[in-house]
């Protein structure tokens, strides 16, 4: 019976239906072929031994053609089936790319193995279904092959190939026992493999940490045991895949001799002829390809199956922000955004309880606390990154829900402390603001965000490129070039989340000129380490433990003394 993975992965073939019946007509011509030159082995063999020049010389171009058959539908069969494959696999790997970037933050925060377990999942669960769609290919050719290579042998003598046969059912068992031991030790493979890539991700993504704290035995050593863990998984599934080859192989030879003494007493006997016996035996030895390629065919499909079923687990996973059918614009001129009783949990912790706050247009809103307390959490939720577990977030009376998710986003502007700049150019960093924006427009985002002179003293200006993460770059430059692509996507709505908390005293100063034109004109909601970067804030809101515990600006919040006075005071002793 197919397993639904399979049935999935035929879905995925459907699209190139056209080029799967060349693959399946040139694997049934090559298998037609093949086992054709097979038996025309006793008619020259024997035309070889009683020197009949007549039957030589009409069966010789014969077998030439069948040749020529044989290899030319061969090309197209592997090639076409290979080429398919790949497209297939590369439709796989963008689904789940996209997949990823649609999940909520959510689950990319829960997922055990971290991002280096997505990466396993896209490169080495990907490639083994791509190893598996080859065999595919194999479906056309070697089960018709292995029936024509019996017809063969029945042809040639139906009695030896019934006693040759009675083994079939020994290596049927073999077969059997063997996918169902595979089926136990794949998926701890999997799972080894994407602790693997998330250890070696997290050597490079951490490499100035591990230096700086002398870490690179200790990360040697945690590669070292999960690839020792790793390699154990893999000797037993060699142990297993390559068990039944001895076999089958033994038993083979075991009936080439067999054939070789009866075949050698009916020749005696004057029943039979060498030809009938090179024949006989071309097929016989000749099957053991197609049965061989069977039993991996079966093999790899176990394989397959669990990388399917990995694969789907996340493409087919829920934990998407949803976005209703028919969505409603993001309003024009609105006046208001509204926390309304909203609640938000992971799991069982509760980080944000029933919380109500009214954040008014051109407002500059400052959320400050203690780390832990709900800050990023406020807003995370206000661009979808996940939705709250109870009550709502309304602009003028719409819920953000009822909003489309892209449009909704596109009001929004990000600027975050740890910088992330794509590994491209400047100018290509800063125009992902908005790519329905003219470029010429970037000079002028950058002078605003203070980051125009630093631009034209690298080697190519604008055409520079930041390398990965931007780390040829200083954390003011990466920051200030942040504050452009956030200033060229022109938003009304800003978060700037910690945006200069990282920065020296020096790259502060130069990055806050920015910030200061960014949030001219815009609302704005900042998180704030440093509360001397939002006493000038329309609104301080203090959180405590998902609460907030007090809202006011500098000066009433100072004279209450309470939990803002007390975050103040620490800062300034």
């Amino acid at each position: 019976m197919m397993s639904p993975e399979i049935k999935k992965l035929l879905g995925e073939l459907k699209q190139y239906k056209s080029t799967l019946y060349i693959v399946a007509a040139t694997g049934i011509l090559n298998a037609l072929a093949t086992t054709q030159l097979a038996y025309m082995i006793k008619g020259l063999f024997d035309g070889l031994s009683a020197n009949q020049q007549q039957a030589m010389a009409t069966l010789v171009p014969m077998a030439l053609g069948l040749a020529l058959v044989q290899a030319t539908s061969r090309y197209f069969h592997i090639y076409l089936m290979n080429y398919t494959a790949e497209r297939v696999v590369q439709g796989l790997r963008q689904k789940l790319q996209q997949k990823f970037m649609r999940l909520n933050l959510s689950f990319h925060n829960n997922y055990a193995a971290g991002s280096g377990g997505l990466i396993s999942r896209i490169l080495n669960d990907i490639r083994i279904i791509q190893d598996g769609l080859r065999v595919v290919a194999d479906i056309f050719l070697y089960p018709l092959m292995l029936v024509g290579l019996l017809i063969n042998l029945i042809r040639i003598d139906w009695k030896l190939t019934l006693a040759t046969f009675l083994i079939a059912p020994v290596i049927a068992v073999i077969l059997k026992n063997i996918a169902r031991s595979m089926r136990k030790y794949i998926p701890q493979e999997r799972d080894v493999m994407e602790y693997m890539t998330s250890t070696i991700k997290e050597s490079l993504d951490g490499v100035r940490i591990i230096q700086s704290f002398n870490l690179e035995k200790d990360m040697g050593e945690r590669l070292i045991k999960e690839s020792d863990k790793y390699l154990g998984i893999r000797k037993t599934i060699y142990k297993r895949q390559e068990a039944s080859g001895p076999v089958t192989e033994f038993l083979a030879t075991a009936i080439v001799l067999c054939v070789f003494m009866y075949v050698s007493y009916e020749i005696a006997a004057g029943r039979s002829t060498p030809g009938t016996f090179v024949g006989f035996v071309a097929s016989l030895l000749m099957i053991n390809q197609p049965i061989k390629r069977v039993q991996e065919a079966y093999v790899r499909i176990q394989e397959v199956t669990i990388s399917l079923r990995r694969i789907f687990e996340i493409i087919e996973n829920e934990s998407e922000v949803p976005q209703v059918a028919n969505p409603v614009p993001f309003p024009k001129d609105w006046k208001k955004i509204t926390y309304k009783n909203v609640s938000f949990s992971y799991g069982k912790e509760m980080i944000l309880k029933n919380l109500n706050l009214e954040i008014n247009r051109g407002e500059v809103v400052a959320l400050v606390g203690a780390s832990g307390s709900g800050k990023s959490t406020i807003v995370n939720l206000l661009e979808r990154f996940f939705d709250p577990t109870s009550g709502e977030i309304l602009i003028d009376g719409v819920n953000i829900h009822d909003i489309g998710l892209k449009d909704l986003r596109r009001n929004v502007a990000l600027v975050t402390q740890d910088v992330f700049l794509f590994s491209d150019t400047i100018e290509k960093n800063i125009w992902a603001g908005d790519y329905n924006r003219t470029r010429e427009d970037i000079p002028a985002m950058a002078k605003l965000a203070n980051a125009h002179d630093f631009i034209m003293k690298t080697p190519h200006g604008y055409q520079s490129r930041v390398g990965d993460r931007g780390n040829l770059l200083s954390g003011g430059e990466k920051q200030r070039i942040s504050i452009a692509r956030a200033m060229f996507k022109d938003a009304p709505v800003l978060i700037l989340d910690e945006a200069t908390s990282a920065l020296d005293t020096a790259s502060e100063i130069e990055v806050q000129k920015g910030i200061d034109h960014l949030m001219e004109g815009r609302t704005a909601l900042v998180i704030a380490h440093r509360l001397s970067t939002i006493q000038k804030a329309d609104k301080i809101v203090v959180m405590k433990s998902g609460e907030i515990a007090e809202i006011g600006t500098h000066k009433d919040l100072m004279s209450k003394e309470g939990e803002y006075f007390r975050f103040h005071s620490l800062q300034h002793t």
